[in-house]
């Protein structure tokens, strides 16, 4: 009967353990900053870097992600430094990227891990730099503008996004999201890495202050 009772102990310190974890991952808030667009077009990536202190992730001893969030009335603006000395983007085909670096960025809605929405980011590629694939809805590829830049041991992805995709409401200008980096080696095997909790199902709340 004791061996019983200290095993259903231990299960629930488990059990509290997972719960509590998850609840860290969800509960991350990071703050998306309003900047003046630069007249660089639909990306002001100069306003984004001048204006915005990026989020800093070592996901690895040769992995890195600084990750910058910024808005302005009609758009919302995410950049991605990437710091991987080794890259190869030899997979351009396929719809999902798996066998190039690249990232992953899944939004939720209503601050829940159903149904969300992912877009796939290819910083390069053969036929055209960079290549973006949209699972999960009808985004208009219009609405949204992606470009890259070569950086020292790694690469720099720029991103603008429409905030009409999003339906936020005036009170509520949050948006749940989690990122994946896809990273290959020089053998060709891939290993992913998120930047919120361990797995695709954990996200931060990125809040559009005012």
């Amino acid at each position: 009967m004791r061996k019983k009772a200290v095993t259903t102990s231990f299960l629930l310190f488990l059990v509290l353990l997972v719960i509590g974890s998850l609840t860290i991952a969800a509960d991350e808030r990071l703050q998306a900053v309003r900047i003046v667009p630069d007249g660089n077009g639909a990306l002001p990536v100069e306003a984004l870097l001048q204006t915005v202190s990026p989020y800093q992730y070592r996901l690895a001893p040769d992995l890195a992600v600084n990750f910058y969030a910024g808005y302005d009335q009609t758009n919302l603006y995410l950049g991605f430094q990437v710091e991987d000395s080794f890259l190869t983007f030899t997979d351009d085909f396929s719809l999902d990227f798996q066998g190039s670096d690249h990232l992953r960025v899944r939004f939720f809605s209503e601050g829940g891990p159903q149904s969300p929405v992912t877009l796939y980011l290819l910083p390069s590629s053969k036929i055209r730099e960079p290549l973006l694939n949209i699972q999960g809805a009808s985004w208009r590829q219009t609405s949204m503008a992606v470009r890259s830049f070569p950086a020292p041991q790694g690469y720099f992805l720029a991103v603008t996004i429409e905030l009409a995709n999003f339906q936020l409401s005036p009170r509520l200008r949050e948006i749940p999201l989690q990122i994946m980096v896809n990273q290959v080696n020089k053998e060709g095997k891939a290993k992913t890495y998120w930047l919120f909790g361990t797995g695709p199902q954990d996200y931060a709340t990125l809040v559009l202050s005012r």
